[in-house]
């Protein structure tokens, strides 16, 4: 993946930048693949309490089984991908399985239920 990158910063549609980022490429993520911004430790208890079981259901047994629902999630709109530490991982393979238990044998996530199209490759 962008054999040529070693760090790439994600940013949401929505999200307006102010000041200058290039800080962001000196961050030591200690090996980890994705740096993001906690979203349970803050001050807003509303925007700064968002835990896994906010965004997953832990009816379903697959979810239950391998996630905690107390955990903290993490802010979409901005993260930083550590390249090099995620192409000596598998995490692609990863998060594709996940996609495809989410989307063919769990079928629960709301977001996706409606919104999902299959494409033939």
């Amino acid at each position: 993946m962008f054999p040529s990158l070693n760090k790439v910063v994600f940013l949401d549609d929505d999200v307006v930048v102010q000041s200058d980022l290039s800080p962001l490429w000196d961050i030591d993520m200690n090996g980890k693949v994705n740096g993001a911004v906690e979203t349970c430790r803050g001050e807003d208890k509303f925007v700064m309490s968002k835990k896994l079981k906010s965004y997953l259901n832990f009816s379903h047994p697959l979810i239950s089984e391998n996630f905690k629902p107390n955990e903290c999630a993490w802010a979409y709109g901005m993260n930083i991908f550590d390249l090099e530490a995620w192409r000596k991982t598998n995490i692609s393979t990863t998060y594709h399985h996940w996609v495809e238990e989410v989307i063919i044998n769990i079928n629960i996530h709301v977001v996706f239920k409606h919104f999902v199209t299959f494409l033939g490759y």
